[in-house]
């Protein structure tokens, strides 16, 4: 049997410019997380979880239920996985011989912008790597499985969910200039591993009850970049600087700084469209409290910085209790070895100093008080510097055919 465990994630600055060709910087959370098992059968089969099985009390709580969660369930992420792997094996060649079943648990809440479902299609995805020996790189399973959900479940989303849950630890994700894997057919950003030691004390709060479905705000945003919209284009591109300054802030170990920006990404995020009236009420919990913090994803959840002792996180417990939602303080994973792929992940000009060294640069040497106030247009390694691709007709920003996370097209 394999068995595959994918952490959760949050999304520390600039989500949602991942999706618009900007930078983003996330956290995987390995407290919760979900695990998938594939083993060797006759045909295939994809085993329904707990919260799959279509058995309710009354049609009042199964309406309840369809309402915080929607008509999908975790046996058509592990189907789409199955697909999209199954078109990713014809395209290289690699015969799927023999039948399978795949279960899986999870631990992620539902629907409150944790990465709950990434999570899923991204062990699939691992389950049938591992079983078929495709030796899928580790910057282009993120993109193949943003593809199950894109293409095979019509979901809007951006990468920013996949890398860290792939990579594990703290990853700085820079979607700038796409780079096309020319045997896989899909293109992907430059990622950077960085120490999560670095990290200030971090909490998560989320509230289940009373959820709706989440309303992808991505196509709006689309709509109205396309439309020429200066200010959805001027707020991206403020986001993606910020984790130009947040790694600055992380290397240079200054917490306040970071912080300072996690609290600036909420008043940007704010900027692009109102937040769901559960996210605002778990933000006015935080900020009661004295802590900055920021939605972790789409969903309902934040994540936030405790600036006191335990005192203070037990305070904050007490008060999201009120009013319905739960907090965990955030495990700060170790810090992954030089061997273990620490660094740039993904950047084919690595290795001559050209691409290492634009990721790098920006901040990597200066501390980011010296730079406030840096043109996010500029390109001069200020650590407020970042060009993003957001050109009407390159919904993607990519320079490959098909856009990050596209395969190349199956011919269904």
């Amino acid at each position: 049997m394999i068995e595959c465990a994918v952490p959760a994630r949050v999304g520390i600055l600039a989500n949602p410019s991942d999706g618009f060709g900007g930078r983003t910087l996330a956290l995987a959370v390995p407290q919760f997380s979900a695990t998938v098992r594939l083993e060797p059968a006759e045909r295939v089969e994809i085993v329904p979880g707990a919260d799959d099985q279509p058995a309710w009390p009354s049609v009042a709580a199964m309406a309840d239920h369809v309402d915080r969660y929607g008509y999908g369930t975790g046996a058509q992420l592990l189907a789409a996985a199955v697909r999209t792997f199954a078109a990713v094996a014809s395209a290289v060649g690699c015969p799927l011989r023999g039948g399978f079943r795949l279960s899986y648990t999870t631990s992620i809440p539902r629907q409150v912008g944790l990465g709950g479902s990434s999570a899923l299609v991204i062990g699939a995805l691992r389950c049938l790597n591992q079983h078929f020996g495709l030796d899928m790189p580790p910057e282009v399973l993120p993109s193949v499985a943003l593809q199950a959900e894109t293409a095979e479940l019509a979901l809007a989303a951006g990468l920013q969910d996949r890398v860290p849950q792939v990579l594990g630890g703290l990853v700085a994700m820079d979607f700038t200039e796409p780079h096309v894997d020319a045997r896989f057919g899909v293109s992907h950003g430059t990622y950077e591993r960085l120490d999560p030691a670095a990290l200030p004390p971090l909490f998560v709060a989320w509230q289940e009850a009373g959820l709706r479905p989440p309303d992808s705000h991505q196509p709006r945003l689309r709509s109205r970049l396309d439309g020429g919209d200066p200010l959805v284009r001027e707020t991206l591109r403020e986001l993606a600087a910020l984790v130009v300054e947040g790694r600055a802030a992380l290397r240079w170990g200054d917490q306040g700084r970071l912080a300072t920006l996690i609290d600036r990404n909420l008043q940007l995020r704010r900027l692009l469209g109102p937040l769901p009236e559960w996210e605002e009420e778990l933000v006015e919990v935080a900020q009661a409290t004295g802590s900055p913090c920021t939605v972790a994803g789409a969903g309902g959840a934040v994540v936030g910085v405790l600036t006191g002792d335990d005192t203070h996180f037990e305070q904050l417990c007490d008060a999201y209790a009120d009013v319905g939602a739960d907090a965990v303080r955030v495990e700060i994973p170790p810090a992954p070895s030089h061997g273990a792929g620490a660094g740039l992940v993904g950047d084919a000009n690595a290795g001559n100093g050209g691409a290492a060294h634009r990721a790098g640069e920006a901040g990597a040497d200066t501390h980011p008080d010296d730079h406030d106030g840096a043109d996010a247009d500029s390109d001069d390694g200020a650590p407020g510097a970042t060009v993003l691709s957001l050109d009407r007709h390159d919904h993607h920003g990519s320079s490959g055919p098909h856009g990050p996370g596209r395969a190349r097209p199956r011919g269904r």
